[in-house]
């Protein structure tokens, strides 16, 4: 691996962990496995780590905050109350869920929080992404026992050859992204919009 490509790999890493100190105008949750259960600790990092990252930017790209537990935001409660709090002061929410590279300390196939957390954002009412990887099957919110539409997961197909960079080029995502953001920010705005006008443009 060069220089070049192991230093970019640390900044991002770095831009994930340092993302508090960014300013972004419209708080949302971003909801994934922690870095390290996806692959090395150090570069070159492996597909998921990557995607993750990636999608971190993408979300950044369009002008929106992405808040994480604990990269972000740390809260003296529980985790469950944690959650509640992270969920009740965003305005959408982003979860990806990819293949790890071992079982949780319990035996899960992943921690159990990439079910309560989109699932509590759905029942809030916050817009919603649901990213997933081919190679990993989850029930529940994740779909894989069942349609869930309109919150169908958008997939990853890493097992036929389909790069990060791929995913994250096609139409299917940036229309998903796209819809989303814009939802995002009519929430943001009916929410922290003054309760009576005060002028009329009619």
């Amino acid at each position: 691996m060069s220089n070049e490509k192991h230093k970019q790999a640390y900044a991002d890493m770095n831009d994930l962990n340092d993302a508090a100190s960014a300013f972004f105008r419209i708080p949302v949750f971003f909801s994934h496995q922690n870095l390290f259960t996806l692959g090395p600790s150090q570069p070159p990092l492996s597909q998921e780590q990557l995607f993750i990252i990636r999608l971190f930017k993408e979300i950044q790209k369009v002008l929106l905050f992405p808040r994480t537990i604990p990269n972000t935001d740390q809260y003296p409660n529980t985790t469950l109350e944690n959650i509640r709090t992270m969920i009740n002061s965003s305005y959408g929410t982003i979860a990806a869920l990819l293949k790890p590279t071992r079982a949780t300390g319990q035996g899960e196939p992943y921690s159990p929080f990439l079910q309560i957390e989109p699932s509590m954002s759905l029942q809030y009412g916050l817009p919603l992404i649901l990213v997933k990887q081919d190679t990993i099957s989850a029930g529940g919110i994740w779909g894989d026992a069942g349609p869930l539409a309109p919150y169908t997961p958008l997939t990853w197909h890493s097992s036929t050859g389909v790069t990060v960079n791929e995913f994250f080029e096609s139409v299917q995502w940036k229309e998903a992204l796209q819809n989303w953001a814009g939802q995002v920010r009519s929430g943001y705005f009916i929410q922290t919009g003054p309760e009576y006008k005060y002028s009329c443009n009619d």
